[in-house]
């Protein structure tokens, strides 16, 4: 299964080219600074999307996750193949406001067709780990506003 990706990194965007079959969904992942789009099956259980999610970063990030937040540490190290992580997923609150927070969604069993995700939804994410049994979401949300100098 191929896997495409959509990497957004401020300041810079890398585009790959656009999947058009209708049995996948386009899902957005946030985390921090980073925004990864993937196609997704909309019958695929959350495992197997955790699994893509996770060879992506794997791909793109090697060196880690950079954090949204400056007072946390630099970088969150993403996993190696083979080690124990889970991946927590959650929905906005408000679907129209970004900024409003997030949810976890309990994804034991489900799929995106289940939680009725739509085309292009947004998804953050965070790594469990042994050692971060309950990981916080950490996402920055653009902001169109003028900086005052």
């Amino acid at each position: 299964m191929a896997l495409t990706v959509y990497v957004h990194l401020q300041p810079t965007t890398l585009t790959i080219v656009n999947c058009q079959r209708p049995h996948r969904r386009r899902c957005g992942f946030k985390y921090g600074l980073h925004s990864l789009f993937l196609f997704v099956d909309r019958l695929a259980s959350f495992d197997s999307i955790s699994t893509q999610l996770l060879d992506g970063l794997h791909e793109r990030y090697p060196r880690g996750l950079l954090q949204a937040d400056p007072s946390l540490s630099d970088t969150t190290p993403v996993p190696a193949a083979g080690k124990p992580c889970h991946v927590v997923f959650g929905m906005p609150r408000n679907p129209r406001d970004l900024a409003a927070g997030w949810r976890a969604v309990q994804t034991n069993d489900e799929t995106p067709t289940t939680l009725k995700l739509k085309q292009n939804a947004v998804l953050v994410f965070a790594l469990e780990t042994d050692s971060d049994p309950s990981p916080e979401f950490h996402v920055e949300i653009p902001s169109f506003e003028e900086e005052e100098p």
